[in-house]
């Protein structure tokens, strides 16, 4: 970047804080009331209209589960992508990747370092770290940036208890069969009058897994974590709070991958100033910023081709990629209330850059001679990406109705230090230039009681995603679920989404259903298209052909999620769940095949969408015993066969299945904590859908056999 565009940055962002901050200057301190807006803020943020899961900090100590991404599977709608034992890659009603908008507290941004998606966001936060999860499907969190499809926001800070005298101990420990895994999570908060200390340390050593057929993956993985954060009062309404976390996994195995996860340092430093009005507690002024740090290296020194001959190779086969990885970024949030409406407005801006490469060495031996041939190649060289966001928004009550109303406004500014060109006949297919897009987004929604039972939500939005690094500059990687190598595309425009979704409620004293209706109409959508061979050729052993990233006129998805809850005589409590989504191109090419390498192309209409989740059910029951401190509990999930696949991707039927848990909670005495459970009880041999396949076979990637798990929480 220039100075003179730095500057110019600068002083945006500078005269905007100014502005928004300078109203509540004048708001009165009162030293001797402490009003900590951390919640007051969540519930008050635009989005609260549209039903959401809300994920706590206990529901996730409870589960049994060591990875944030593969507990959201059992929400409705929401699928995930297996490679590994670890880093399930959630699938919200058929968007993935960055059309998911994933972000920590207050819009902090983690950028992955693999081209394959070994460390995707969810990965590089332990659910152990997590306060509160939360999930809004749809493109309506517009003051967390503009994003098709979902945001989930994953809360990190504590709420600070400043005031409070108090030493508090927690301990996780927990233990998994199948995989012979241990975890162990213990932290230490300590506030007083004017500050709060809390330090966490968490460690994970997980073998391999086990399928219901008895067969063993390679999916072991080890992960150590730590956390050091700080709050301050710097006034009667003013809170400093400073927070740093280190993640640092090793020797993640990912089966359904031509490599592994050697190891993988995240460094996240991020802070949040705010300050309230003591008497109104809507009124408040949030700054934020943060600073994230990502090593990623990886290579196939677990798999025979590094340190023997395995044909049809005739030599070692010893590849290593190493991919830097930083985010930074501030954020600035204003929201006023005024009467009964609740304005909201604020300013972002956000720098991302990654830097990465692949190093091939082939070694053979030729009549006692050793040859060694050696490659390098830039995954991404001095990639980066600049966005600067504004937003607005505007909600009010009046009696029955209810409305919420956004706008944001961003400009993306993005380039590369790549010096690949290919041009052919005249045509330029991959050059990079520096790319500029201003994108606009905005979303009205509104909610009548028709009574004091029945409540009905409408919502509609136009959301605008600008291409991520890997959409734009990635180079001759198979980082798809096919076999083909991708290359990126510096010239993407950016994929617009229009949205639509209508809600219904009915609530008791001891019950709610919700149902939810939605379509979205996704212009530009960027997807792989294959590249003429005289064009590009792969560089990956196996590989069909070569796909560029390019912009299809038109996606569709439409779909529902249904829930209802109801409690019987305060004790036995029932929940029932079930969603699909449907997705499908108008128009396409099919790529033709013969004997594995692409011969040409035919158009078709409306073919499905491929690795679109089927439908999914899943039932839960749990009854309360001896005033709640006993309380077991049943889930049984049912999944149909997708047999709505994509002709033009060549995409494979796959069955259904049925699963059975159970799970019992007991709390003998108050600190303690205790829970005992089994997943996949009936040893069910079965795979997602949406998982990988074995790398360099046809055989999908199995999921985990009968598992039991115990989870002890010490509270002091």
């Amino acid at each position: 970047m220039s100075s003179t565009f730095k500057k110019l940055i600068f002083s945006f962002i500078t005269a905007l804080l100014s502005s928004l901050y300078s109203p509540l200057i004048a708001q009165n301190q009162n030293d001797s009331i402490v009003r900590l807006p951390i919640l007051e803020i969540r519930d008050s943020m635009p989005g609260r209209l549209i039903r959401g899961a809300v994920v706590t900090s206990e529901k996730l100590s409870r589960s049994g589960i060591s990875d944030v991404g593969e507990f959201l599977r059992g929400q409705p709608n929401i699928s995930g992508i297996r490679r590994g034992g670890y880093a399930i890659d959630p699938v919200i009603r058929g968007f993935r990747y960055s059309q998911l908008n994933i972000f920590l507290d207050e819009g902090f941004r983690i950028e992955g370092g693999c081209p394959n998606r070994m460390d995707p966001v969810l990965s590089h936060i332990d659910p152990e770290f997590i306060s509160r999860l939360e999930v809004v499907k749809g493109p309506y969190l517009l003051a967390y940036g503009q994003s098709p499809a979902a945001s989930i926001r994953v809360s990190t800070f504590e709420t600070p208890s400043i005031g409070k005298k108090e030493t508090r101990v927690v301990s996780l420990t927990g233990f998994d069969s199948n995989r012979n895994g241990f975890s162990q999570f213990l932290s230490v908060k300590s506030s007083g009058s004017k500050a709060y200390l809390k330090l966490s340390a968490g460690l994970k050593n997980f073998g391999n897994y086990s399928d219901g057929n008895g067969t063993e993956w390679n999916s072991e993985f080890h992960k150590r974590s730590i956390s050091a954060e700080t709050g301050v009062k710097i006034a009667g309404n003013q809170i400093l709070m400073l927070k740093y976390t280190g993640s640092f996994g090793r020797d993640v195995l990912f089966p359904a991958l031509a490599m592994d996860e050697i190891a993988d340092n995240t460094n996240i430093f991020s802070g949040i100033y705010t300050r309230t009005d003591p008497e109104s507690p809507e009124n408040l002024l949030k700054i934020s910023a943060y600073h994230t740090r990502v090593y990623h290296e990886m290579d196939n020194s677990f798999r025979p081709q590094y340190s023997q001959v395995v044909p049809p190779y005739t030599g070692l086969m010893q590849g290593i990629a190493r991919v830097n990885t930083q985010a930074t970024g501030l954020r600035l949030i204003t929201t006023l209330k005024r009467g009964n409406k609740l304005i909201s407005a604020g300013i972002d801006a956000g720098y991302t850059e990654k830097d990465g490469t692949r190093n091939m060495k082939m070694i053979m031996n030729m009549e006692g001679q050793e040859m060694i041939s050696e490659k390098a190649f830039n995954l991404w060289k001095q990639s980066w990406i600049i966005n600067t966001g504004i937003y607005g928004g505007l909600s009010e009550n009046i009696d029955r109705f209810s409305y919420e109303l956004g706008f944001r406004a961003d400009a993306n500014f993005s380039d590369s230090g790549d010096t690949l060109k290919i041009v052919k006949s005249d045509v330029t297919w991959f050059e990079v230039q520096p790319v500029s897009a201003i994108l606009f987004g905005a979303t009205a929604s509104g909610s009548y009681r028709i009574s004091e039972k029945i409540k009905v939500t409408a919502a509609i939005a136009r959301s605008a995603r600008a291409p991520d690094l890997q959409e734009r500059y990635i180079k001759f990687l198979a980082t798809g679920y096919d076999k083909y190598d991708y290359l990126g595309n510096p010239a993407l425009k950016p994929e617009i989404n229009y949205q639509a979704d209508l809600i219904a409620e009915y609530r008791d004293e001891n019950s709610l259903a919700a149902v939810t209706l939605f379509r979205s109409d996704v212009r530009n959508y960027i997807t792989g298209t294959l590249l003429p061979p005289s064009v590009a050729r792969p560089l990956s052993n196996g590989a069909p052909g070569v796909k560029q990233f390019n912009n299809l006129s038109r996606a569709v998805f439409y779909g529902f999620e249904a829930e209802y809850t109801r409690t019987f005589f305060e004790k036995l409590t029932t929940s029932a769940s079930a969603g699909t989504t449907l997705a499908y191109y108008p128009e396409i090419e099919k790529i033709l095949l013969e004997n594995g390498q692409a011969t040409g192309t035919i158009v078709l209409k409306n073919d499905p969408i491929a690795e679109i989740p089927p439908f999914e059910a899943m039932v839960r029951a749990s009854y309360s015993l001896r005033s709640g401190k006993l309380k077991p509990g049943v889930s049984v999930r049912l999944v149909s066969a997708q047999k709505r696949i994509s002709e033009a991707s060549y995409e494979e039927a796959t069955p259904g299945f049925a699963l059975l848990n159970f799970s019992v909670e007991y709390q003998p005495i108050k600190p303690v904590f205790i829970t005992f459970g089994g997943n996949n009880l009936l040893n069910k041999a079965y795979y997602e859908h949406l998982n990988r396949k074995m790398a360099g076979s046809t055989t999908k990637l199995y999921e985990p056999g009968r598992s039991f798990f115990v989870n002890l929480k010490i509270a002091i």
